[in-house]
């Protein structure tokens, strides 16, 4: 596993958990990125948020801090 942070654009990956508090993991599931969820990275530069596609069309930004927190796993094509 590896932190969401870490992962290159273009690639499709996992949920698998998310290490923080209640709040955390609440904000995260209203915003369909619970675990078990897929998601597709969009743009990753390494600094400020992490563009997300989610469910399709859906595109989210996330935090830094937010995707550090949120451990991923590779889809196995």
């Amino acid at each position: 596993m590896i932190s969401l942070a870490m992962v290159a654009p273009g690639e499709t990956v996992r949920i698998v958990e998310i290490h923080g508090g209640h709040r955390l993991r609440k904000r995260l599931s209203d915003l369909g990125l619970a675990p078990g969820a897929v998601v597709q990275i969009v743009q990753s530069n390494g600094v400020g948020p992490i563009i997300l596609a989610v469910k399709g069309d859906a595109r989210l930004a996330l935090g830094r801090g937010m995707s550090l927190k949120t451990q991923v796993e590779p889809l196995i094509r």
